[in-house]
């Protein structure tokens, strides 16, 4: 009796499979795994945060919309620029602007979350029935929107690669930025 040649092809996609899974679970262990974002998906990343609102100190609703993403890989930074209104409660005067700063990118293993890091306001303009906002008034509101954005979740890992990435061992992650975009470089754990 000649075995059934489709019950030997199984066993053969079945057994290279297995080769496969063990090679690629050997490999795990050899050192850092990239993964590329380009300036378009970075960009779509973030804006997907947005718009963002949020009550500060009880008197003040912001709302910051319109992120525009730009790469400083000379600093390996990110640049990110915003549009801003707020509307103060008791009076219920508005105020428009624009808020620019620069920041860092982070891995968070416990969450596996990728996030915002040493956020810094290069500028906020903002703009009072036609006044400019004092320097004082201007430097408080970006301590604020510092506080406010470091730390911000743009990206969360699903669960699925969430758990690859434990059992390769991989926990913690580097950010390096390109003209084209970033390479996140997951490495072993310490």
């Amino acid at each position: 009796m000649r075995p059934d040649p489709r019950l030997s092809r199984r066993g053969a996609v079945a057994t290279l499979a297995a080769l496969l899974g063990a090679a690629l679970a050997g490999c795990a262990s050899l050192g850092p795994r990239n993964l590329t974002l380009s300036h378009a998906d970075l960009q779509t990343l973030i804006e997907r945060q947005f718009p963002r609102e949020r009550r500060v100190l009880e008197v003040v609703d912001l709302s910051l919309v319109r992120p525009v993403v730009r790469m400083l890989p000379e600093r390996n930074r990110i640049a990110t620029e915003l549009e801003l209104s707020a509307v103060e409660r008791l009076s219920g005067r508005s105020l428009g602007g624009r808020l620019a700063l620069d920041h860092g990118l982070r891995y968070e293993p416990s969450d596996a979350t990728v996030r915002l890091a040493q956020v810094k306001v290069s500028a906020l303009t903002l703009d009072v029935g036609g006044t400019p906002l004092s320097a004082q008034a201007a430097r408080l509101g970006g301590a604020l929107a510092e506080r406010m954005l470091d730390d911000f979740v743009i990206y969360r890992v699903n669960d699925e690669r969430r758990e690859a990435l434990k059992r390769a061992g991989l926990e913690r992650a580097d950010f390096v930025v390109t003209a084209r975009g970033i390479e996140l470089r997951f490495v072993e754990g310490r």
